[in-house]
């Protein structure tokens, strides 16, 4: 009872005061911004499966800019129905991202394993003297890396514990089981030369592949968690191999902006959009060789989506025509 009247008292406190709006309400306030809603039916079904909050965050592309006299107005002429062909090209986007990072995600886990057993036997993970980090850092991952362990409910754990009377997997067992991100981390603290080994066949740094693992996690878990993917700006940027020509086209975009009363051209870092991403991407499946569909799918998703503001996810001019881009 108490909890409960601390509750109601701190929400009482809060700033935050936007009322419950049934599905119909949602629908009118809409249209009130200028939304045009032809089909009253279909719109409130999609209201009724998509969660207004979601759909808001897609209907941005579609509205005056904040620093505009209509801020939060749509665009004359704009419809529901293109706002839900942009959720579901995002949604199409995401399941083709989450597809061939699985491909990358497999190849990284063999090769980590591979290399490591290799030098220091199956078990030598457990051992703080096969990697190159402070003591602190190690007993974090061994955490991580006991308890995603312990959680799994994949058979062949199952029956190696069985089998073997052992709460310690070796390591091309432990690698399967563990979340991308774990595995990010522990590429991270592996020795230098370990981590030179493990990436030779993509061809960059070490250093460059620590940074591109560590963002292609983030973008996975993008795509795991249904969030925004299409022009989402990432929070770290992605690194570039240095003499590397490939990417310097794509490093910098132009993009229109709403200053001064009217919309500029400004010159923008290109590291941390979507497009970057599929770039490293399309990289990386080239350099470890799989033959996949990625870019014909992709280029198929865009046709079918013409109306889609490509620059807006870091698509610079002619981008299909580049070398990191072309067929291998």
């Amino acid at each position: 009872m108490l909890n409960s009247q601390l509750q109601q008292l701190k929400n009482s406190n809060s700033s935050y005061k936007k009322p419950h709006l049934s599905f119909e309400k949602q629908l009118e306030h809409l249209k009130s911004k200028g939304l045009i809603v032809p089909n009253e039916a279909y719109a409130l079904k999609k209201l009724s499966h998509l969660n207004y909050y979601r759909l808001s965050a897609y209907s941005l592309n579609f509205k005056y800019p904040k620093e505009s006299e209509k801020a939060d107005d749509f665009y004359e002429g704009t419809e529901f129905r293109e706002i839900i062909q942009l959720y579901d090209f995002d949604a199409k986007l995401r399941r083709l991202i989450f597809g061939v990072l699985e491909t990358i995600e497999v190849y990284i886990r063999t090769q980590i394993a591979y290399v490591h057993t290799s030098n220091y036997e199956a078990f030598g993970y457990l051992e703080d003297e096969n990697f190159q980090c402070n003591r602190e850092d190690f007993e974090k991952l061994m955490k991580d890396i006991k308890s995603e362990s312990k959680r799994s409910d994949e058979k062949f754990i199952k029956h190696f514990k069985n089998k073997y009377n052992s709460t310690d997997l070796p390591l091309w067992s432990v690698v399967e089981v563990l979340s991308l991100g774990t595995v990010s981390r522990l590429f991270s603290l592996l020795k230098v030369d370990d981590k030179k080994e493990i990436v030779k066949d993509i061809g960059v740094h070490q250093k460059v592949f620590q940074n591109w693992l560590h963002a292609l996690t983030i973008v996975r878990n993008m795509c795991a968690h249904h969030s925004r993917t299409w022009n989402k700006q990432l929070r770290i940027q992605f690194a570039i191999p240095t003499k590397n020509l490939q990417f310097e086209p794509i490093r910098k975009i132009t993009k229109k902006r709403f200053s001064n009363g009217k919309m500029q051209d400004r010159e923008y870092d290109n590291k941390s959009s979507i497009f970057f991403a599929l770039s490293v991407i399309k990289y990386i499946l080239d350099s470890i060789g799989e033959e996949v569909d990625f870019v014909e799918e992709l280029k198929d998703l865009l046709n079918s989506h013409p109306n889609i503001d490509k620059n807006s996810m870091g698509f610079v001019d002619k981008w299909e025509k580049l070398d990191i881009w072309s067929n291998v």
